[in-house]
């Protein structure tokens, strides 16, 4: 369920909250709790703000993963800590200190205007793998790991995301607001296609598509 929160001292600004609970029931308390803290956040003055607070408890860890989209931005945060009031507190702390950080460039790429295609992005998961291949008397156990191990991917799901025109800083910004592992891109300096990546220690590096 979506709640709408007014940003305080907004009048005419608000953002819509969806709180979402896995492994642990989203309280009257704790839901409160949320939007006191989503009504707190800093106003980048764009409209339409979405947001999905998700809340996890696995043994110990509780978990707290927050989305927040608004214009063409997504912005991506998580905190784990043993409580999920902390969890929480840490998650919209994390949050509140990259929009901080990124305030300035978010509103200037914004009025910019970014020109955008569709650009087609296929998800892969594993093929069933024909059991027919295998011989009958092959045990169970040794049938499913062989099936793991031998499994072809295939397209399960098709999505369109936009291809936008970007300069280097601006691609950085996105990858760091959104915290995803890679962003493909039409570079403004070169007109080339672009792909741009987290490397394992937090660096980037980027693929250029040469002959494109």
């Amino acid at each position: 369920m979506t709640q709408r929160v007014k940003l305080e001292g907004k009048e005419d600004r608000h953002i819509d909250v969806s709180v979402i609970g896995k492994h642990v029931e989203v309280t009257t308390p704790l839901k409160n709790y949320v939007m006191e803290k989503v009504a707190k956040v800093e106003h980048l003055n764009h409209q339409g703000i979405d947001m999905i607070v998700r809340l996890d408890v696995q043994k110990l860890e509780h978990t707290v993963n927050i989305v927040m989209k608004f214009s063409h931005f997504k912005v991506q945060v998580h905190a784990t800590t043993e409580e999920m009031y902390s969890a929480i507190d840490k998650a919209f702390d994390r949050l509140k200190t990259k929009l901080r950080k990124w305030k300035g460039r978010i509103q200037d790429h914004h009025a910019k205007g970014i020109p955008a295609v569709d650009l087609d992005v296929n998800v892969l998961e594993k093929q069933p793998l024909d059991v027919d291949l295998i011989n009958d008397d092959i045990e169970e156990v040794t049938l499913q790991e062989m099936e793991a191990s031998c499994a072809k991917p295939k397209v399960y799901k098709k999505k369109s995301r936009p291809l936008k025109t970007l300069n280097l800083d601006e691609a950085v910004m996105k990858m760091e607001l959104s915290s995803d592992n890679f962003l493909i891109y039409r570079s403004e300096e070169d007109r080339k296609l672009k792909v741009l990546y987290r490397r394992k220690d937090n660096s980037y590096g980027i693929i250029a598509l040469v002959g494109e």
